[in-house]
C-alpha cells in the first residue's frame, strides 16, 4: 500500500518543481522531420536549460517558435549557426546566444506523441476515464473476494420447445 501512495507522491513532487522552474530540464515535442533519424517527428526531447556545446542537438526560439536542430557553429558575431540533421544546408538565420534554450540530453521516440495526446482535453479525458474504471474494477473485486462470494458460474440453458 505504501508503494501505491509513493508513487502519486513522488510524481506530484516532480511536477510542481518542473512547473515551479526548480527543475533545469524542460521537455519540448518536435512536430517535423529536419533532426531525421537522430529525432524523429513525434518524439519529445529533453533539454537541459542553459547547458549546450558545438555539434550538440539544442533548442532555441526563432520568429516565435520553439525549434531543435544541431549547433553547428558559434560565429565571431557570437550568433549560432544550426543545421537540421536531414537537411542539406545550414538554417537561413543566425540566433543568438540568448535564445538558445539549452542542449537535448534525452530524445525517446514518440513520446511527444502521447505528450501530444494527454495535453489535449479529450486525452487527458480519456486516460482519466481509463484509470477511474481500473480503479473500480480493482474495489470490486476486492469487495468480493472479501465478501467470500467469490466468482460464480452463471449457467444459461435453452429450452427447447
Amino acid at each position: 500500500m505504501r508503494k501505491l501512495l509513493a508513487l502519486p507522491i513522488l510524481a506530484g513532487t516532480l511536477l510542481a518543481l518542473y512547473l515551479t522552474g526548480t527543475v533545469p530540464y524542460r521537455v519540448y515535442v518536435i512536430h517535423t522531420g529536419s533532426m531525421a533519424p537522430a529525432i524523429p517527428s513525434r518524439s519529445a526531447v529533453l533539454v537541459h536549460v542553459g547547458h549546450y556545446h558545438a555539434g550538440q542537438v539544442v533548442s532555441f526560439r526563432v520568429h516565435g517558435e520553439t525549434v531543435t536542430h544541431r549547433l553547428v557553429a558559434i560565429g565571431h558575431d557570437g550568433t549560432i549557426v544550426t543545421k537540421g540533421d536531414a537537411d542539406t544546408s545550414t538554417d537561413p538565420w543566425r540566433v543568438p546566444r540568448s535564445s538558445i534554450l539549452g542542449g537535448v540530453v534525452l530524445a525517446p521516440h514518440f513520446v511527444g506523441f502521447a505528450l501530444v495526446y494527454l495535453r489535449s482535453p479529450l486525452g487527458a479525458a480519456s486516460i482519466l476515464l481509463a484509470l477511474l474504471a481500473v480503479w473500480q474494477t480493482v474495489g470490486l473485486t476486492r469487495a468480493l473476494q472479501a465478501s467470500g462470494s467469490g466468482a460464480r458460474t452463471l449457467t444459461i440453458t435453452s429450452r427447447s420447445t
